[in-house]
């Protein structure tokens, strides 16, 4: 849910909390950080194929972020070959 849904993971960990399965944020946070490092290797291949392209194309995508108080714009870049 983190990534389809754009749910972060303290919202994920208190609605868990309500379903009656309690996960602490710390557990979500190990779990992320573990499949990121099993897919480091897949990443890795990825990136080296793009980049060994004679030419890329990129795409910067604006992506609304709430934050305290105020909307902020984080920027997503895409790149292809």
């Amino acid at each position: 849910e983190k990534f389809g849904q754009h749910q972060p993971l303290n919202r994920q960990a208190e609605r868990y909390a309500r379903e009656g399965v309690p996960l602490s944020l710390s557990t979500l946070a190990d779990q992320v950080g573990g499949v990121a490092s099993v897919l480091a290797p897949l990443y890795q291949r990825i990136e080296a194929h793009v980049l060994a392209a004679e030419r890329l194309h990129g795409d910067d995508t604006t992506v609304p972020v709430l934050a305290k108080g105020k909307t902020d714009i984080a920027r997503l870049w895409t790149y292809v070959r």
